[in-house]
Order: structure tokens, then sequence, then C-alpha cells
């Protein structure tokens, strides 16, 4: 299917505005076509192997497409009939097997799993010359789908057929004539989840109805450009080439351009530099100073030397805290002098209050008795405790100046020490020979210590003078150590300011070289370029004639596909031009027995992407309707296989294969199905064969067809496989029941052939109504009948009679009219409790003990049902 529908497309690539390089690709994929179909566009599987094909085949592919045979409108079939098939080994098939095929109708009934598509394949693959069920499951090579998986052998199938002058013609495979010969289940079974699919799918499913979806998705697999992931289209060597050059060319910008202003722009910056130092000092000149120069340090590094420099610690003693101290010891001497003279004049009373003091102490252990005498305080003349109180009220001024002398001992003491520590920093500062090394203080002598200061040593300076002279040498000292420490300071700010020049000076420096080293770099490069290239620049030159092939390659592949993914979307288009009216013709026929406002009008079928299927009914032919909204599965079905036979009719095909596809519509469609097929015109002189699963259709077909039309049909039954082979059978006897009753007759089997003759009144009573139904004048009587129960079959007889009556007083001229009424005559006898009603009944039911059957009775039973059923044709 995929070759012959690529084929196909090849022939539209034919015109004069299609380039010479798409149809080269077009063929090149045909040529390999085989090898494409299983890959896909997973990791680009097919698009890098039609790369690889190209690149090694383009200049021997041709750009001529080869014709091939179209069906046309004047092509005739070598044959009207197929007369035979030989298959196997095939399929199912494990060995040889005959069919006579040589009917108007051929009818094949097996079980599922029979082997009836191994029989439908075998007619697919001797007038198609494929399989599609093989594609559809991907076998690259088909004869490994089509051999028999037991024998591991394949035949081809032969196809013998029957010229107009009824000669054997030898069938050949034509799948452009015989491709619309088959209705397949599977395909109406996926037509039917068109409901189920986006709007944009229902195209794709139209192509899948007439089995293209092998070939749609073969095409959906071409991924839709060959860029640079799959071609070099640049040129690999050329495109080194040119980055090289590129780099080239930003070196030579940087010669021209960059370097010399990047080098001005420094130069600008060293004079902004040099200027912002000092007004008239030059760059280099600057970079000297604050640097330094071979054997000569610069003011940076003079100033980080004297930085390091440890300052000496201050003494942080002053003449003023001398003097200070001095006139507080003096002052807090004198005052304490006299507050002991005050105390020495008050030293009875001192007495006294050290005694009312220790009497007060003694109160907490001796609380009711005289701390003296012992004497209970309630015998005493005065209480020793509270005249003790009131003394040391009396004596309250005393305590504060006891309490002054304190004072004044512990500030002396504080000061003295404050003395002994400057005495000490200047023994630690002028240790040589200090004379005030020998000058001690305790603070048991701290006012004798003080006295002593003012004693003069042998060089008639006292020890106080020589603590003056000394605390002004450190107080000078500290001063130095001050000024020096604030030009330190100055000189830190100074060495920051100087460092932030250097590091200009050094980042001017360091781009200066850069751009001196970029130019230098640039100025080589350049020279060296077409020596160091020279085979890169011959590769580059070499590669371009592949590279102008591999763009043509490119472009063609994207056109190529471009018309290969129009051609799809555009076939359902093709597959259904001009079918409306036939499509709404056969729908309504397998609808016949629905309500009127329920028949079509008009269909519009999705020609294009996004074009939903459309319908108008009876009742109102202008409005038009989403038929997936309000078909039901069912009518889906049924308009889908109405397509498939229009498209059948209208390609003049000389065949009508179905495999399957009655079984794929509900039970309420198949008797309108077969009334289409076997009743109606349409398939008149056309071939049908029909494989089912359904006993009751395929006896139903027998009874629908009529006797005469069952003698010449070719029925096949297929049992369960033995030994791993379709077991075929001929029909041992006819499944029409008015040929079976005469062949039971025939052979003396007279019970059974009455059991045969009523199931053929049944069916042919049924026939007999449509009959009335069809010709029967709107002022006839209507057909009635009446049944035991709502669930009970109509009563036989009853209908008899009543079709007898009907069409004996219908005003109408009725085909075959006295022919059907004598028949129902015969039929029916006298009245029901005799022959030849009474054999009807007792030939279908059992019982003992029964007369004899009369041979004659049976056979003008017999006789007038071949009657009946030969009017009803």
């Amino acid at each position: 299917m995929i070759r012959s529908e690529y084929l196909r497309f090849l022939q539209t690539l034919t015109s004069g505005d299609i380039s010479v390089d798409v149809r080269k690709v077009a063929n090149l994929v045909l040529n390999h076509l085989d090898t494409l179909i299983p890959l896909s566009t997973a990791q680009g599987q097919r698009i890098k192997k039609i790369t690889k094909l190209a690149q090694t085949n383009w200049a021997t592919t041709t750009a001529d497409i080869q014709p091939v045979q179209q069906q046309t409108a004047t092509q005739t079939c070598p044959f009207t009939h197929l007369k035979s098939l030989s298959v196997g080994p095939f399929r199912g098939f494990a060995k040889h097997e005959e069919f006579d095929l040589a009917s108007e109708l051929v009818l094949i009934y097996g079980p599922n799993g029979t082997g009836k598509s191994s029989f439908c394949e075998a007619l697919e693959f001797g007038l198609l010359g494929s399989v599609a069920e093989a594609e559809n499951k991907r076998f690259r090579n088909q004869q490994d789908y089509l051999k028999n998986a037991y024998t591991n052998s394949f035949t081809l199938p032969t196809l013998v057929g029957l010229d107009n002058q009824g000669k054997d013609v030898p069938v050949s495979a034509d799948e452009a004539m015989y491709r619309f010969c088959f209705v397949e289940k599977n395909r109406i079974d996926n037509f039917s989840s068109i409901a189920a699919q986006a709007s944009a799918k229902q195209t794709e499913l139209i192509s899948t109805l007439f089995g293209l979806d092998a070939f749609t998705e073969f095409v959906r697999n071409f991924t839709d450009t060959m860029d640079n992931r799959y071609i070099d289209l640049e040129g690999v060597k050329a495109k080194e080439l040119a980055t090289k050059r590129k780099a080239l060319a930003g070196h030579q910008q940087q010669l021209d351009t960059t370097i010399p202003e990047e080098i001005q722009t420094i130069e600008k910056e060293e004079k902004e530099l040099a200027k912002a130092y000092r007004e008239d000092c030059t760059f280099p000149q600057m970079a000297d100073e604050l640097n330094g120069t071979e054997g000569k340090p610069g003011m940076i590094k003079q100033l980080e030397d004297e930085l390091q420099k440890q300052l000496p610690q201050k003494s942080n003693v002053t003449i003023t805290s001398l003097d200070t101290l001095k006139q507080t010891i003096q002052s807090d001497a004198g005052e304490l002098n006299e507050k002991k003279a005050e105390l020495e004049k008050s030293s009875q009373q001192i007495s006294f209050k050290q005694l009312y003091e220790a009497v007060i102490k003694v109160r907490e252990s001796s609380a009711e008795h005289c701390p003296a005498c012992q004497t209970p305080l309630a015998q005493v003349k005065v209480n020793p405790y509270e005249h003790a109180d009131a003394e040391l009220k009396k004596l309250e001024q005393l305590g504060r100046i006891q309490d002054a002398v304190k004072t004044l001992k512990s500030d002396i003491t504080t000061s003295l020490g404050k003395l002994s520590e400057m005495k000490n920093t200047c023994c630690s500062r002028f240790p040589e020979n200090n004379p005030l090394s020998a000058v001690y203080i305790t603070d048991e002598k701290a006012i004798t210590w003080w006295n002593s200061l003012h004693q003069k040593f042998d060089d008639g300076l006292t020890p106080f003078l020589h603590l003056e002279s000394q605390v002004k040498q450190l107080e000078a000292y500290d001063k130095k150590i001050e000024i020096t420490a604030k030009g330190r300071t100055e000189k830190q700010s100074e060495i920051k300011r100087l460092r932030d020049f250097a590091e200009k000076i050094v980042r001017l420096q360091t781009r200066k070289e850069t751009a001196n080293g970029s130019k230098k770099k640039a100025e080589e490069a350049i020279g060296k370029f077409d020596t160091e290239n020279a085979q890169l620049i011959k590769d580059a030159e070499a590669e371009k004639t592949s590279v102008v092939q591999n763009q043509t390659i490119a472009s063609a592949y994207a056109a190529f596909v471009k018309k290969l993914n129009t051609y799809k979307n555009d076939l359902p288009a093709q597959l259904v031009a001009d079918l409306g009216q036939s499509v709404v013709q056969f729908y309504n026929a397998f609808n016949r027995h629905d309500a009127e406002h329920e028949q079509l009008a008009n269909i519009r079928l999705p020609l294009s992407q996004n074009q939903r299927l459309e319908i108008a009914f009876k009742k109102g032919p202008h409005r038009y309707f989403d038929a997936l909204h309000i078909l039901s599965e069912g009518h889906i079905r049924c308009l889908g296989l109405a397509i498939l036979t229009a498209k059948n009719m209208k390609e003049n095909c000389p065949l009508l294969i179905f495999d399957d596809p009655v079984n794929a519509i509900d039970d309420e469609h198949r008797q309108a199905i077969r009334e289409t097929l076997f009743i109606d015109d349409y398939f008149k002189g056309k071939q049908l064969i029909i494989a089912i699963h359904g006993e009751e259709f395929f006896n139903r077909t027998h009874q629908i067809i009529g006797k005469e039309m069952a003698k010449k049909t070719e029925s096949y039954l297929f049992s369960p496989k033995d030994d791993h082979h379709i077991k075929v059978n001929s029909l041992n006897r006819p499944k029409n029941y008015v040929l079976a009753a005469r062949e039971l007759f025939e052979t003396g089997e007279y019970r059974d052939s009455l059991m045969s003759a009523r199931r053929a009144l049944e069916n042919l009573c049924d026939k007999a109504w449509y009959h009335y139904g069809k010709h029967s004048d709107k002022s006839d009587s209507l057909i009635s009948v009446s049944r035991r129960a709502p669930n009970q079959p109509w009563d036989l007889r009853g209908l008899a009679d009543n079709l007898k009556s009907k069409f004996n007083k219908s005003k109408a001229a009725i085909p075959n009219k006295d022919q059907i009424i004598d028949s129902f005559s015969n039929v029916l006898g006298p009245d029901a409790k005799q022959p030849p009603w009474t054999y009807l009944n007792k030939g279908t039911h059992d019982e003992a003990d029964l007369p004899e059957f009369d041979q004659r009775a049976v056979n003008d039973i017999v006789a007038a049902l071949e009657q009946l059923d030969a009017a009803l044709v």
C-alpha cells in the first residue's frame, strides 16, 4: 500500500514547476523505500538515513519520474469474475488449498480464529501485490508476515479469472485497479472511532477507512527539514576558517583602532594623574619619586620605614600635678595637726567617750543588769545604758573630729602614694645615679617620709627639688613624643595618598603593558595566518562543492516533504470526491427501516484539515449537523460502510470483498444490509465475496438470495485448525431452506425435508410481506397477524392466510401475484387439520408413532415453496 500510494504521489511531480532536485529526492526515497519505511523520527533515524543515502547516491540518482499504470475510467478489468484461488503455504494455510470462486456470490463462514482473514489476505495479495496489515504491523519483509509460521514457508497465491467470453485468464496484481474492492471490519471499526477524535484527525480517518493509515504514518515520519544537525550546510572547514578569519579581523581592528585608542587614553590618564600629584611633574617622575629607582628608595618606602619605628611611651607626669600633690599634702597635714590639737585638749572626754561606747557594746549581752556591778537595772539609781546614750550624744562633735582625723590620714596616705609613683617613674626613666632611688615610703611613716623629702642632700638640694627637676624633664619628653605622634598621623595620611597614586600608576602601567602585548600578538597573528592555516584554506576551498551539493539536497528535501504532506492531506478529498449522493443513497439503504425524518438528504465529507463530517436530513435538507455529534455509533459504522461501497461502485470495481465488515454493524442494520447487497440492484453483475463469523448472517444470506441464487453460490465452512492448518469444507447440504427441503426429499428424508420446508415458509412469508409492502396500492389493506404473547413469534398459519388474502384482494399489479397466491394455497391446504399443513407441523415437532409421510404430499409442499421462492425474487 505504501509503495503503491507513493508511486501515485510521484506522478504529481511530473509537472514543469517541480524542480529536478525535488524529483531526485523523490526517486532516492523510492529506491530505498523498504529501508526507510521502518524508520521513524525517533532520534532522527529516518532523516539521518536519508542524508547518508543522498550524499552517497546524489550524482547517480535520476530525476526522471517513471510513469506507472493508472486506473482510469476507460480502463477495463481483464476478468468479469474470479474463478479460482490456489493458496498455501500462506499465513494460516499450512498446506495447499484450492477454492472454486466461479460464482457471483462466494460465502466464507467460520468462527473467529479459523482462518477467514488468511483467505481474504490471499485475495488481497493476489489482487494488490501486498497486504496492508503487514505494513501496519511494521513487517519490513512482507514474506515474513505471509509465510506459515509452522512450515516456515510461503507460496504465492494464484488467482484465475473468467473473461467476458468465459475463458480462463490469469489475474495479475494491480493495486490501482483493485484497491477499492476490499471492505474490512477493522477499517469500519477505526472509522467509528472518529467520534472520539479531534476534528483535525477526521480527514486522517477517511484515509484509514480506505486502508491508507500506513501511508499516512509513513509520511508523518519524515522530518520537515534537513538542517545542520544532519548535514553540513556551511562547510566544517570553511566555518573553522571563517572563525579564524573573524579572529584575524579582530586582530586587525585592534591594531587599527582599539589598541591606539587605548594607548591614547592611557597617556591622557597618565598626564592627568601626574598633574594631580604635582603641577609640574611628569608620569615617569611621579613613578620614580613614589616607587624609587635602583639604589634609591621612593617616598612610600621612606615613609613606611619611618612609620615602622616604635614611639617611646609617655610618662604622663607633669609639674602641675606634682605641685597640686604638694599643696594637697601640705594642706591636709596642716589640718591634721589642728584636729590632733583639738583632740589633745579633749583627751578626758575621749576616755569617757570610749567608756560609753564600751557600755553600749555590752548591752546585747547584759541588757537587764548593770555592766559594772551586775545589779538589776530595776534596782539601780541611774540606768547605765541610757546614761551612756545620752552622754554619747553630747560627745558627737568629738566623734566628728576623730572621723576627720581618720579621713585626713587616709587622704595624706593616698597623696603620698601618688607622689611615690611619680618618684618611681622618675627612677625608672633616670636610673643612672638617681638620688631619689634611696627614698622609700611606708604607711607607718607617711608623714615622716613627706618631711624627709624636704631634708637636703649633700649636694644642697632636697629630694623634692630633685623630684621637681626630673618631672619637668619627663614632661618635656612627653611633649616631644606628642609632637612626634602628631607627625606620624600626618605621615600615615600622606602615605595613604601616595599609595593611591601608586595603585593608579600600576593600573595604568598594566593597561599599557596589556595593550602593547596585544599589539605584538596581533602583529604576529596577522603575519603568520596564511602560513599556519595553509592546509585549512586548501581544505575549505575543496569542500565548497560538497557544501553546495548538501545545500541543494537540503533545499530539495524540504520541498519534497512539503509536497508529500500536501499530497497526504489532499488524499481524503481525492478519495471521496463526488461520492456525496452515492454515500447518501447507500446510507439510506442500510437504514431503510428508520423513520423518514432520520434518512439523509445530503452529506458533506471532510475534505481538508479541521473540516467536520456534516449531514442534512430529509426533513430539513438545508440544515447541516455535525454527524459525529448526533449519530449513534451504529449509524456511524453504517456511514463508513456506505462510503466504502460508494467508492467501490464509483470506481466500477469488478469485485466487492467483505472481510467480516457486516459483523461490525449492529443487529438492527444487518437485515437492511443484506437486502441492499442481495435484493436491490446496486451490485447486480458484481461478484461478492463475503467472509463472516456470524452463523445466522450466513444462514439468513442463503435465504434472502433465493433458491436459484443459492444453487449458484459457492459456500465454504472454516473449522478450527487441525495440525496447524485451516480446515476448509464445502457445504454438505444447502443452507437455503428451499434447496435443503428439495435435496432431503430427493434422498427420501421426508421428515427433515418438511422441517426445512417449514423454515422456508417462515422465511418466504417475511419476503412476501416485504413484496406486498413494496408493490401494493395505497388503498390496499394492511397485513394483520396475531401473536400468542408479546415475546412470541407470529402465528405462521395466520400470517400465511393473511398474506394470501391480502395478495388476492390487492388492486395493484403486484409482480407474480397469481403464482404467489397459488403457492400459498398449495401450502396451506383446505384447513389446518389436513395435509399439507399437518405435515409441516409434524415434520417440525417430535411425536411418537407417527404414520409415514406421503411422498406425493411432501413433494407438493416442496414444489409450492419452490414456486413461491421463484415468484418473490
